[in-house]
This record gives C-alpha cells, sequence and structure tokens, in this order.
C-alpha cells in the first residue's frame, strides 16, 4: 500500500493490499477501498463508499457518501460522483463527468449475462435516478434527464429524456 504526503482518513476504513492513495487525498469514515485501488491527488472520498477491486480514480475528484464501485472501473479526472451512485464493473468514465445522486449503471444483459460495463466520455451529466444499460457509450457532453432510462448507445451529444432516452435537443 503507497499513501501519499497529506492523505487523511476518518475512523473505520479499510484499505486492502497494493493500493495507491494520492497525495491530499481526503477520506471520511467507514471506506473499503479494495486490493489494487489507485485514488488520485486530492480527491475527496466521503463516508460508507465502496470501490472495489481495481478501481481507478482520477485526481481532483468527489465521491459522496454511499457510492458503490464494482470493480475494474477507470473514473477520470475532476470526476464528480453523488451521493449513492452504484458504477458498474468495467464501466469507464471520461474527465469532467458529473454523475447525480442514486445514478445506476449496469454490465448484464437481459439473461444475466456480463457484457460491460458504460464508457461515458468527457464532459457528461446524468441526472438524478438514472439508469445507464450494459455496455452503452455516451458521447461527449451529453445530458442525460433525471429518471431516464438509457438502453442504446449515444452517439450524438445532446440531451436526452425518457423512457427509453430519446434526444430532444442538441447540443
Amino acid at each position: 500500500m503507497t499513501i501519499g504526503a497529506g492523505a487523511r482518513f476518518g475512523n473505520m476504513c479499510v484499505i486492502e493490499d497494493n493500493t495507491v492513495i494520492g497525495d491530499g487525498v481526503q477520506m471520511d469514515h467507514f471506506c473499503i477501498i479494495g486490493e489494487e485501488c489507485s485514488i488520485g491527488p486530492r480527491t475527496k472520498v466521503r463516508s460508507h463508499v465502496e470501490l472495489r477491486k481495481r478501481t481507478v480514480v482520477g485526481e481532483d475528484c468527489y465521491i459522496d457518501s454511499g457510492v458503490k464501485s464494482s470493480g475494474l472501473n477507470r473514473i477520470g479526472n475532476k470526476v464528480t460522483l453523488r451521493y449513492d451512485a452504484i458504477i458498474a464493473r468495467g464501466c469507464d468514465i471520461g474527465n469532467n463527468v458529473y454523475i447525480c445522486p442514486q445514478v445506476m449503471t449496469n454490465n448484464l444483459d437481459h439473461k444475466g449475462n456480463e457484457v460491460g460495463g458504460a464508457k461515458i466520455e468527457d464532459s457528461c451529466f446524468i441526472g438524478t435516478n438514472s439508469t445507464i444499460g450494459a455496455g452503452i457509450t455516451l458521447a461527449a457532453r451529453t445530458v442525460i434527464g433525471s429518471k431516464a432510462m438509457v438502453l442504446k448507445d449515444i452517439e450524438k451529444a445532446g440531451v436526452y429524456v425518457g423512457v427509453p432516452a430519446e434526444r430532444i435537443r442538441d447540443l
């Protein structure tokens, strides 16, 4: 385990083997950081966060209370994950992405087969309580409205709302 200069930890945090914590990371109480995870410099991790094996978090991120990562994820720089977001195994999240509370990503198809997590490109905004389906790609600068369900790739930046999510405006 490697812990950077000025990193601070709350009570009852579990940090497993071969994990790298960057300089100036702030971690609140009751967090579980799995094996081979990496948390970049100046990232803030609030209480009750679980990052499973091989989750890589960039620098200057904000991970709010109750966020769960199933592992094997890449989270870019300056990403905000608000409370109770669920990041399914294998997601790839770009830089400057904002994910609102209670967003859920998925990595399983309707038969329970693992098909991979979502790829969320740079500068996307995903509204509260939205669901991003397994293996879905969101184009850079895409905005997903609250409670939307994204069931197919979004190849063009725009504002998408509804179930299933449809474009209502280009960006």
